[in-house]
């Protein structure tokens, strides 16, 4: 008889996950840190601050390309609510309007004290994502943080002169995550440790 067995490749995961200045205004912090921990996520680092504008601007990416994307997904937003972009902004260039979201991020991210944790797990950006939720809250599916603690919208933000208050943000890849982690938290060496639940589910 021929034995066939199995190895399971564990592919760990670390993702960025920044608490703005919203949701640490209105006391979230430990509701968010719990709902990632309740998932299984660990918490590898964490430090709340308040970072300049040129920190917050070069957490982007900022290039021509993103800042197209950003603009494109304020027109797709607008025309699926019926409004009409031109008659708000001026244009439906989607480089202008990816420039006004860029500008208007980093006023929002100067409101207060922010909160920038790694979480490490297996899927961890794909699973930190889900539990976030859409990254416009008034879209985001039932349970989902933003759709617990938000509404906003960007026909409502814009009727403001702001961004949409994502009040959550989770790296959306692994690519972008191992940027991010680098950029706030440089070469650190995370210490890990012993849970419960690793060895519930990460052992045999």
């Amino acid at each position: 008889m021929i034995v066939i067995t199995i190895i399971n490749i564990i592919s760990m995961e670390q993702t960025l996950i920044i608490i703005k200045p919203d949701a640490v205004k209105r006391g979230l912090i430990g509701t968010v840190f719990e709902t990632f921990e309740t998932a299984g996520l660990k918490l590898m680092a964490a430090k709340m601050l308040q970072p300049e504008a040129d920190v917050i601007k070069n957490h982007y990416p900022g290039t021509l390309e993103w800042i197209r994307e950003m603009g494109e997904k304020t027109l797709s937003s607008f025309k699926q609510s019926g409004a009409d972009p031109k008659k708000r902004f001026g244009t439906e260039d989607p480089v202008k309007l990816g420039q006004f979201v860029y500008d208007r991020l980093i006023k929002y991210w100067q409101e207060g004290p922010i909160v920038v944790s790694v979480w490490e797990s297996p899927n961890a950006i794909t699973v930190a994502r889900k539990l976030r939720g859409h990254t416009i809250p008034a879209l985001a599916d039932p349970g989902t943080l933003h759709a617990k603690f938000s509404y906003d919208n960007s026909i409502l933000s814009s009727s403001f002169d702001r961004v949409v208050k994502t009040f959550v943000h989770a790296s959306g890849s692994v690519e972008e995550a191992l940027r991010e982690i680098k950029y706030w938290f440089g070469d650190i060496d995370f210490k890990d440790y012993e849970r419960d639940i690793d060895q519930l589910y990460l052992s045999s």
